[in-house]
C-alpha cells in the first residue's frame, strides 16, 4: 500500500524552527537569519515564501541583522547599486555580504563620488562574489576604510580607475585596529591612465594580514614609488603573502610591495613584476627586501615577453 507524506519546506531562514528529522539524519538549522536583495524587486518565479523578503538595497537588509549571529545577506544575481556618499550604514558585526551569479551578473556596486565610503568599523565583516566600480569623473578617495578586526574579503572584482578623472584613489585604509583581515582570490585591475594610489593601505600595525591568491592588474599614479600594497606604516607581525599574481601597470614603475623593515610573515610562490623594463630582479616586486619576512619561491617579471626569474635574487 502506497503511503502518502506530507514535507514542509525548508526554511528560508535559519533559527525559526527546532530543525528537521529524517530518516538518515537531522539537519539543524544554523541559528542565523538570511536576508535576501535585488534591485529590481520580485521576480515571477520567485517562490512565495521569498517573494515577501526581498528588500531593495543591501542598506536595507543589514537594518534587519543582528550583530554577531552571523547574519547572511543574499544579494542576488543582477542587483546593482549606486553610492555618491557613505554606504552600508547600517552595518553590524559578523555579518556576511554574499553575491549570487556568476561573471559580470554578479551584484555591481558603483562608487560616483569622492566621498563614496564604507566605514568598517565593526568586526568580522565577509564581503564575498562582488563587483565594485566607478562612474564617468568618480574621482573616490577612499571606498573602505577598516578599523576593526576580521575584515574577510573574498572572490571580489575590483575596477578601481577606468581613466584619470574615473577611479578610486584608495580602495581599502587599514587602521591598527584591523587585525585578523583577509584578502584572498580577488580580482583587481585598472587601466594605465588611471589615478589609483594604491589599492590598499595600512595606517598601523595590521597584524596578521593575509594576501592570498589575488591577481591585480593595476597602474599607481606614481610610478617612482607606486604600489599595490603600501604596508609601510609600522611593523605587521605574522603578515601572509602567498600565491598571487600582482602587475604594476605604470610606465616606468618598479614595485607592487611596499613592506615595513620589521615587519615579519611568509612570502611564497608569488608572481610579480612592474613596468619597468630595466628592474633588476632583486628589486623588482617589493620596495626593499631588507626586511624579516621569510621568503620561499617568488618569481618576478622585470618586462614584457620575458622570462620569470627569482625573486629576491640572493637570500635575503
Amino acid at each position: 500500500m502506497a503511503v502518502n507524506y506530507s514535507f514542509p519546506y525548508f526554511p528560508y531562514t535559519g533559527g525559526q524552527m527546532g530543525g528537521y528529522r529524517l530518516d538518515f539524519c537531522t539537519v539543524i538549522p544554523p541559528g542565523v537569519n538570511q536576508h535576501y536583495v535585488r534591485s529590481t524587486g520580485v521576480s515571477t518565479y520567485d517562490p512565495p515564501e521569498l517573494a515577501g523578503r526581498i528588500l531593495p538595497t543591501v542598506d536595507a537588509a543589514l537594518a534587519q541583522c543582528v550583530a554577531n549571529r552571523g547574519d547572511v545577506v543574499n544579494v542576488l544575481a543582477g542587483h546593482v547599486e549606486s553610492y555618491s556618499a557613505a554606504f552600508w550604514a547600517n552595518m553590524v558585526a559578523g555579518t556576511r555580504i554574499v553575491g549570487h551569479g556568476w561573471g559580470r551578473m554578479r551584484p555591481t556596486f558603483t562608487l560616483t563620488a569622492a566621498a563614496s565610503n564604507c566605514a568598517l568599523s565593526v568586526a568580522n565583516v565577509f564581503l564575498d562574489n562582488l563587483i565594485f566600480t566607478t562612474s564617468t569623473s568618480a574621482q573616490v578617495t577612499t571606498a573602505f576604510t577598516c578599523t576593526a578586526a576580521g575584515v574577510t574579503v573574498v572572490n571580489c572584482e575590483f575596477e578601481i580607475g577606468k581613466s584619470v578623472t574615473d577611479a578610486i584613489a584608495i580602495t581599502f585604509a587599514l587602521a591598527a585596529g584591523c587585525k585578523s583581515s583577509a584578502f584572498v582570490g580577488n580580482y583587481v585591475y585598472s587601466t594605465t591612465d588611471a589615478a589609483v594610489t594604491t589599492f590598499c593601505t595600512t595606517t598601523g600595525a595590521v597584524d596578521k594580514l593575509k594576501i592570498i591568491g589575488n591577481h591585480m592588474m593595476a597602474a599607481p599614479v606614481t610610478a617612482a614609488t607606486g604600489v599595490l600594497w603600501d604596508l609601510s606604516n609600522a611593523a605587521i607581525v605574522n603578515n601572509i603573502i602567498v600565491d598571487n599574481v600582482m602587475y604594476n601597470n605604470t610606465a616606468s614603475s618598479k614595485f607592487v610591495i611596499k613592506p615595513h623593515a620589521n615587519s615579519t610573515g611568509w612570502v611564497d610562490n608569488n608572481r610579480w613584476g612592474s613596468g619597468d623594463g630595466a628592474t633588476a630582479p632583486a628589486s623588482s616586486g617589493w620596495s626593499t627586501y631588507t626586511t624579516k619576512y621569510r621568503f620561499g619561491i617568488n618569481q618576478a617579471i622585470t618586462a614584457d615577453s620575458v622570462s620569470a626569474l627569482l625573486s629576491p635574487a640572493v637570500d635575503s
